[in-house]
């Protein structure tokens, strides 16, 4: 919800069309130009590796390091035989009518290939942090335009699918985090503005946040 929208429009910098959209806020969901994408998960653990992937986003994650967050305590011979199971399920599940392969490797490092991929989170996360700093040096109605495409992003709960998974609560709270402060930030905004309407707006927007 954008209390008011400018008119203005964000720097979208790399994000291309023709790339697959991911949605992780309000549950995980991928569309290729608007059209919704089923994705048939070759094993539950293959589902969870993608979105461990999808925390780290553009980061690259070493074998051994997803291999302690999907099988803590696991022996190093089941966990590497599992990892190259899970791994290979993973690539299966995207061998659709579109088939990609969502992953880049780097010896034993791994991360999600972006060039195919946009992710809302991410999205949120740079918008959210451009203009918090755009406020920060008094350049306030830059810092609308990027605050405001932050709040739009955020459309609920990081992968509320996922409500007991330690790694990916983590990132949810982070982001509710950061949430609270793009919200913040804006009403500063629109106090600095003079915008009451929108003033009002965003404390009725934080109150239903911190009940919720």
């Amino acid at each position: 919800m954008n209390p008011q929208p400018s008119g203005a429009t964000v720097d979208k910098g790399s994000v291309n069309p023709e790339q697959i959209s991911i949605k992780t806020f309000g549950g995980l969901g991928l569309s290729y130009l608007n059209s919704p994408m089923t994705i048939l998960w070759e094993s539950q653990k293959a589902r969870i590796l993608f979105c461990y992937l999808l925390i780290s986003y553009d980061q690259w994650l070493h074998r051994d390091k997803l291999i302690d967050m999907l099988w803590p305590g696991c022996d190093p011979v089941s966990g590497a035989k599992n990892f190259k199971t899970t791994l290979s399920r993973l690539r299966k599940s995207f061998m659709g009518p579109r088939s990609i392969n969502p992953i880049m490797t780097l010896g034993e490092a791994i991360r999600l290939d972006f060039n195919i991929f946009s992710l809302d989170s991410s999205q949120f996360k740079g918008y959210a942090q451009t203009g918090i700093k755009m406020l920060a040096r008094g350049d306030i109605s830059g810092a609308r335009r990027y605050l405001e495409a932050a709040q739009d992003e955020y459309s609920g709960e990081f992968l509320p699918e996922e409500p007991f998974d330690h790694h990916i609560c983590a990132e949810r709270a982070e982001l509710e985090r950061l949430h609270e402060s793009v919200l913040t930030s804006l009403q500063k905004v629109y106090q600095l503005e003079g915008n009451n309407d929108a003033v009002e707006a965003i404390s009725f927007l934080k109150a239903v946040h911190t009940n919720s």
